[in-house]
């Protein structure tokens, strides 16, 4: 029992680590993208760079949800709601102090520590069947 505890446990962490670097990769290269539009073109007014800001915030809401999805999945771990929407609604609270581009790289990692430590108590839980 509690070995199998402690496996999904270890599982929760590796999955949300992974999500949460790969999502803040992603993010980071899209708007970094999204500058290098505007500066390409500085004369194209507010919609330099629109789409690629559009992508941007497109993969930070939605990557997180689908990869914390499929890593439980591909390590044969069921019933991942609880980590999937709590970890979603996670990631947007400790995104937003990410996306203010004010904090060190050193918080930046602190903050994904947080989010992967946080991944895996919630990949604990799990739903049980209501007793007949």
């Amino acid at each position: 029992m509690l070995s199998s505890r402690l496996g999904r446990w270890a599982k929760g962490i590796v999955v949300s680590a992974a999500a949460a670097h790969a999502t803040y990769w992603v993010w980071e290269s899209a708007e970094r993208w999204e500058s290098e539009a505007q500066q390409a073109n500085p004369d194209a007014g507010i919609g330099a760079g629109f789409i690629e800001g559009a992508l941007a915030t497109l993969a930070w809401l939605t990557l997180v949800p689908l990869l914390l999805w499929a890593g439980m999945r591909l390590l044969r771990e069921r019933d991942n709601q609880l980590l999937v929407s709590m970890g979603s609604a996670m990631w947007i609270i400790l995104g937003t102090q990410l996306t203010e581009g004010s904090i060190s790289r050193m918080e930046t990692e602190l903050f994904l520590l947080a989010f992967a430590l946080l991944g895996g108590f919630l990949a604990l839980f799990r739903p049980t069947a209501p007793a007949e």
